[in-house]
C-alpha cells in the first residue's frame, strides 16, 4: 500500500511532464513556423490553417465530446465574422484608440449570444432530431442573409481595412506576418481553453450525455442543459474563428453562412479524427493544405478531396490522429523488426493505388475538358491513347491487391506478435 502511495505521485508528476512538454512543442512550432516558411504564399496559407484549426475544435466539442452532429456551426463563426467586421469599421471611422488585436473577442461575444439563442430551440433534442434543426437553422439564415444585402452586404460583402486601427507595440498588421502572429497567439490560447473544458466537470458530463444521456438524467442532470452549455461555449470559439477570417481576408459576405462551409467543417474534423483533441487540428491543416495546394495543381481537387474523406471513415474511422497513434503504439511495443516488410509492402500498394487511380482522374477530366473546349491548365495532353488507360488500370488493380495482400499479412503478423490483443486491451 505504501508503495502504491509513493508511486502515484511519480505517476502524475511525469504525466504533468508530459503534457507540458507537448504544449511548449506546440508554442515552438507556432513561432518556428513563419521563419521556416517566411514568403507571403505561405504564412496566408498557415493563417488559414490556424483560422480552421480554431474552427474544427470547436466543432469537435459538440460531435466529438457531446456527440452532436451540427450543421450550422459556420453560422456561428458567419456571425462572429460580421461582428468583428462592423467593429473594424467603427475602429477605422471613428478613430478609436483600440488594436485590431482584439476584435476576437467581439466575434467571441456574438458567437457565444447567437449560439445562447439559436442554442435554446436545437439543443432541446439530440441525435438525428438536432442535426436536422440545425441544417434548418443554417438554410434559415443564409436565406436572410442573401435577402438582407443592407445589412449583409450581399454576394459583395462588406470590406473593411485591418491597418486602421491604433498601434500597439508597433503592430498595425499591415503584413501577414502580423496577421498570422495574431491568429497563432490566439489558436494557443484558444486551444488550452477548449482542452480546458473538456478537462471541466462540464466536459465529463458531456461525454456521458454522448455515451447515455438517459442514465445522466438519471443522476439527476439535465442532458439538454449540458448540450445548451457546450453549445454556447462551441459557437462563442467559433466566432473567434469567423473574426480571425473577416481580419485575415478584410471581407465578410453571405457566403460565410453557406453550407458547404459547415460541411467543410465536419469534413476536416473527421478528417482529423473525433476521438483525439488534437485530431480536428491536423484535420484542418490537411484539409486547408488540399484545398488550397491541390486547387492550383488540378481541377479535380475537390473530388480527390471527396475520395480522401471516404477512405478516411472506410478504412481509418479514428482518421489521421487515430493512424498516427497506432504507429505510436507500434514503436512503443518494439514491433518495428515484426512489421517492417508487410508494412512497406502496404505502403509500395498504396502509392501504386494513388498513382493509377490519379491517372484514370485527371485523364476523364482531359476527355471532359477537350469535349468543352476549355483547354488543360496544366499542360497535360488532353487525349491519351488507349495503352495510357490501359496502363493506369492495370497500376490501379495492381495496387488494391497489393494493398489487400499486404492488409491480411499485416494483420496476421500483427495478432502473432500480441498488438492486437494489447490494442483491446
Amino acid at each position: 500500500m505504501s508503495e502504491l502511495m509513493i508511486g502515484a505521485p511519480r505517476v502524475v508528476s511525469a504525466s504533468w511532464r508530459r503534457r507540458a512538454a507537448v504544449w511548449i512543442a506546440f508554442a515552438m512550432l507556432l513561432v518556428a513556423a513563419p521563419w521556416c516558411f517566411p514568403s507571403d504564399a505561405a504564412l496566408t496559407l498557415m493563417t488559414q490553417m490556424g483560422t480552421a484549426a480554431i474552427l474544427a475544435l470547436s466543432f469537435n466539442l459538440l460531435l466529438g465530446s457531446t456527440g452532436l452532429l451540427s450543421f450550422c456551426h459556420a453560422t456561428y463563426a458567419g456571425i462572429g465574422a460580421y461582428a468583428a467586421v462592423w467593429c473594424m469599421n467603427r475602429i477605422g471611422v471613428q478613430g478609436v484608440p483600440l488594436s485590431m488585436a482584439l476584435v476576437p473577442f467581439a466575434g467571441g461575444l456574438a458567437g457565444a449570444v447567437a449560439g445562447a439563442t439559436l442554442g435554446y430551440v436545437t439543443t432541446r433534442r439530440s441525435g438525428m432530431t438536432f442535426a436536422m434543426i440545425t441544417l434548418g437553422v443554417a438554410e434559415l439564415v443564409w436565406v436572410m442573409a442573401a435577402m438582407l444585402p443592407e445589412w449583409f452586404g450581399g454576394e459583395r460583402g462588406i470590406p473593411t481595412d485591418r491597418t486602421l486601427g491604433a498601434s500597439w507595440f508597433g503592430v498595425t498588421f499591415a503584413t501577414q506576418r502580423e496577421v498570422y502572429g495574431l491568429v497563432a497567439l490566439w489558436l494557443l490560447v484558444c486551444t488550452a481553453a477548449m482542452y480546458g473544458v473538456t478537462r471541466t466537470p462540464l466536459g465529463f458530463l458531456a461525454r456521458a450525455v454522448r455515451d447515455n444521456a438517459g442514465r445522466v438524467a438519471f443522476l439527476g442532470q439535465s442532458p439538454a442543459a449540458v448540450r445548451y452549455r457546450v453549445q454556447i461555449i462551441a459557437a462563442a470559439f467559433a466566432g473567434i474563428a469567423g473574426a480571425l477570417g473577416a481580419l485575415n481576408f478584410e471581407l465578410v459576405s453571405a457566403d460565410t453562412f453557406s453550407l458547404e462551409r459547415s460541411g467543410v467543417v465536419l469534413v476536416f474534423t473527421v478528417l482529423g479524427g473525433t476521438a483525439y483533441f488534437a485530431g480536428p487540428m491536423l484535420g484542418a491543416v490537411v484539409g486547408v493544405f488540399a484545398t488550397i495546394v491541390l486547387a492550383t495543381v488540378t481541377r479535380a481537387w475537390q473530388l480527390y478531396l471527396g475520395l480522401g474523406f471516404l477512405a478516411v471513415v472506410v478504412f481509418a474511422p479514428g482518421g489521421i490522429a487515430g493512424l498516427i497513434a497506432i504507429h505510436l503504439r507500434v514503436l512503443q511495443q518494439g514491433l518495428v523488426r515484426a512489421l517492417w516488410k508487410p508494412y512497406v509492402l502496404l505502403c509500395a500498394g498504396l502509392l501504386l493505388t494513388v498513382a493509377g487511380l490519379v491517372a484514370i482522374v485527371e485523364m476523364t477530366y482531359g476527355i471532359r475538358l477537350a469535349i468543352d473546349g476549355v483547354p488543360m491548365s496544366d499542360g497535360l495532353p488532353q487525349r491519351m491513347g488507349a495503352s495510357a488507360w490501359v496502363a493506369a488500370s492495370i497500376t490501379l488493380a495492381v495496387g488494391i491487391g497489393v494493398v489487400r495482400f499486404a492488409g491480411r499479412h499485416l494483420r496476421r503478423r500483427a495478432a502473432s506478435a500480441g498488438f492486437m490483443a494489447e490494442a483491446r486491451r
